[in-house]
Order: C-alpha cells, then sequence, then structure tokens
C-alpha cells in the first residue's frame, strides 16, 4: 500500500480536476454562447497541445525525474482550470491548448512512476494506479452533480477542485523520497518526435475504438443525460457516477484479472462490454438503464489505456519514456479530429448517432485483441 499510495494521490486528484470541468460543460458552453460543433472544435485545443507536448515530455522526464515533473506540471494543469470558466472562446482556446500539454508531460510521468514501481518491487500497481483515477471519476462527478443543483458556479467549483489538487501534490512531494535521474545514453540522437515502431502502431490501432468511446463518454455523456433523457443536474451526475463506477471496479481488478485471463481475453472482452453498453443506451428511455449502460461502458473502457500502456512497456524497443510518448503521440494522431466530428454529428443529427457511429471502431478493437500478447490480429475468414 505505501508504495501505491503516491500515483494513487496523482491519479485521484487528477481525476477529480478533469471530471469537474467535463460535467460543467454544459454551463462553461451557455457561458460561451457557442453550440455543440463550436465547443467541439474549441475541444480540440487541447489535443494541439498534447501533440506539441510530445517530443518534450520523455526529455522533460528524463531530465527532471518522473516524480518532479509529475509534481509540478498537475499543480500548473489545476491552476488553469478556474480560467476555462469565466474566459471568452479565444481565452477558453488558449488555457484549454495550456492544459493538454502541460496534462500530457504529466500523464507520461505519471505512468513512469507506476512502471517503475512495478519494475523495483515486482508488484502490478499500474492497473490500480489508473483504477484511483475511475475513483476520483466517481468522487467527482457525485460532488460536481450536487454543486450544480446548489447553483455553485463552475468557477468557484474549478477553484475548489484546484485548491484540493495542489494539496495533493505537496502531500506526495512530502512522502516520497527523491529520485535519481534516469540513466539516458547521451550519444544517442534523439528526433523532435519519437517515431512509433510497428508494435506501437498496432496497439494503439487494438484500443482506440475504446479510447474514442471514453473520449465521447467525457465530451458528451453529461450532453446524453440531459438533453436525451431530460435528467436533472443531480440524476445525471449519479447516473454519471454508473460510468465511472464500472470503469473503478475494474481497474482496480485489472492486475489480477490480467494475471487471471491474459490481455487478449480482457481486451475482447472490453470491446463486447463497450458495445453492449452503447446499444442499451441509446435504445432505452429509463434512467435505471441508463446507468446500467453507462456502467457497461465504464467496465469496457477501463482497461484500454492501462493494458496499451503495459504491453508499450514490456513488447517496445527503447527507453520507457520514448515508448509512452511514441504511444501518446500516435494515440493522439489517431484521435485528433474525434472531438469535432462528434460535435458536428451531435449538432446536425444527435446525440444518439454520435454514439452510434462508435460501433464499427469498437469491432475493429475485438478483432485486434492479439496484439495485446504480442501475436498477430485475428481476421475473420469466409468460408468457402
Amino acid at each position: 500500500m505505501k508504495n501505491l499510495l503516491p500515483p494513487a494521490l496523482l491519479y485521484f486528484s487528477n481525476a477529480i480536476l478533469f471530471i469537474s470541468l467535463f460535467t460543467r460543460l454544459p454551463a462553461i458552453q451557455a457561458s460561451l454562447g457557442i453550440d455543440k460543433a463550436g465547443l467541439g472544435l474549441a475541444l480540440l485545443s487541447a489535443p494541439v497541445g498534447t501533440f506539441l507536448a510530445l517530443p518534450l515530455a520523455g526529455r522533460i522526464n528524463d531530465r527532471f525525474t518522473p516524480r518532479l515533473t509529475a509534481l509540478v506540471t498537475l499543480p500548473i494543469c489545476a491552476m488553469l482550470t478556474p480560467a476555462l470558466t469565466v474566459f471568452p472562446v479565444v481565452g477558453f482556446v488558449i488555457c484549454f491548448f495550456l492544459f493538454g500539454f502541460f496534462r500530457t508531460i504529466f500523464d507520461v510521468a505519471a505512468n513512469m512512476i507506476s512502471a517503475g514501481i512495478e519494475q523495483r518491487t515486482g508488484r502490478k500497481v499500474l492497473s490500480r494506479s489508473h483504477g484511483f483515477w475511475s475513483v476520483g471519476l466517481l468522487a467527482g462527478s457525485l460532488c460536481s452533480g450536487f454543486l450544480a443543483e446548489k447553483a455553485v458556479t463552475p468557477f468557484v467549483q474549478q477553484t475548489m477542485a484546484a485548491g484540493f489538487v495542489i494539496a495533493a501534490c505537496l502531500l506526495v512531494f512530502w512522502i516520497t523520497p527523491r529520485e535519481a535521474s534516469p540513466q539516458t545514453r547521451p550519444d544517442r540522437k534523439r528526433g523532435a518526435y519519437v517515431l512509433p515502431d510497428r508494435m506501437i502502431v498496432l496497439i494503439c490501432v487494438m484500443v482506440f475504438g475504446l479510447c474514442i468511446v471514453e473520449g465521447a463518454v467525457y465530451d458528451w455523456g453529461i450532453f446524453f443525460l440531459r438533453e436525451q433523457l431530460k435528467a436533472d443536474p443531480a440524476i445525471a451526475g449519479v447516473l454519471y457516477a454508473a460510468f465511472t463506477v464500472g470503469m473503478g471496479l475494474t481497474r482496480l481488478s485489472g492486475d489480477m484479472l490480467r494475471d487471471s485471463f491474459g490481455s487478449m481475453v480482457l481486451v475482447r472482452a472490453s470491446a463486447v462490454s463497450v458495445a453492449l453498453g452503447i446499444v442499451l443506451l441509446v435504445a432505452t428511455p429509463s434512467l435505471t438503464l441508463s446507468g446500467l449502460a453507462l456502467f457497461l461502458i465504464g467496465c469496457g473502457v477501463a482497461l484500454a489505456y492501462p493494458l496499451a500502456v503495459s504491453t508499450t512497456i514490456e513488447l517496445g524497443k527503447g527507453q520507457p519514456s520514448e515508448n509512452l510518448a511514441a504511444l501518446g503521440l500516435t494515440l493522439m494522431l489517431s484521435t485528433i479530429g474525434v472531438p469535432p466530428l462528434l460535435g458536428f454529428i451531435a449538432e446536425h443529427v444527435d446525440l444518439v448517432a454520435t454514439f452510434l457511429v462508435l460501433l464499427p471502431c469498437v469491432l475493429v478493437s475485438f478483432l485486434m485483441a492479439p496484439v495485446a500478447e504480442g501475436r498477430r490480429p485475428s481476421w475473420p475468414r469466409r468460408r468457402r
């Protein structure tokens, strides 16, 4: 538990910050005076920040250690979020760009902290570390629904979340020892971007469908609950929490599941769970069944990124920081157009179509599952 506490606090506080912002997007959209398509374009600024951060993420972690990098970049993200709730469109885009930039560097650092614990102790903690992200999502979504019902403004809410994050980072700084700088090879020239090898590309294709569903729930899930199902803010917060409960329970047991069933089985089970959840979500007007649907989706997307990270560290070539940066770059490039595309569909078709178009991508994740064990993907063959 002592080894798990620092990454658990980092993931938990990061999730509080993230979900507190995204559950208030309807209010932020209203204050910006833009439609869903416009919001989707504005949200694109964070992936642009990610793209520019990735050449630096591995180098910064190698130079300053993952511990120090995480404890500097996460408070910067925290201090940016209150501004996102009050600035006009241009200010929102700039701040969201910076949020994506620093959060990308933090994500690499947090994953390297968990991977380093696994290497030093021989105990799997990566999935459980991500599990505390899901626990943070649950706590944050419930608190956010309560605060929205009490008419607390998004600015006040994000200020409170930022204060919590900074306090958590100070605690982690106090309880963790200093790390030695990672060993690097100075004679090796490094390009601006670490290009992914074939294995990393296949890993990204494998989890692509699951990752964009997770992003769609973050971006548009609260809109679906409020507009499609007519849930009030408090009920929407509770239903959204079902998604985080499914994600949290699965991630907290993910290390055990990976040992028991193997990565390929987990990827395929995840894809099936997501597909069933999407179909149930768009097919039912019932709030209770919608909560069950979001729970299934949360279970399904929970292990996508932890499995991608662990597979990259196990099968990738070169330094872990470079492999994780290459993984992040490839996933970002593959998903960069998704937020504006889904925003366009939500605005010009409906929110049901926004989720239905994701099903073919989930099928691809199911078919690519053998990549998680270093095997070639299996495609269905026609019978003669």
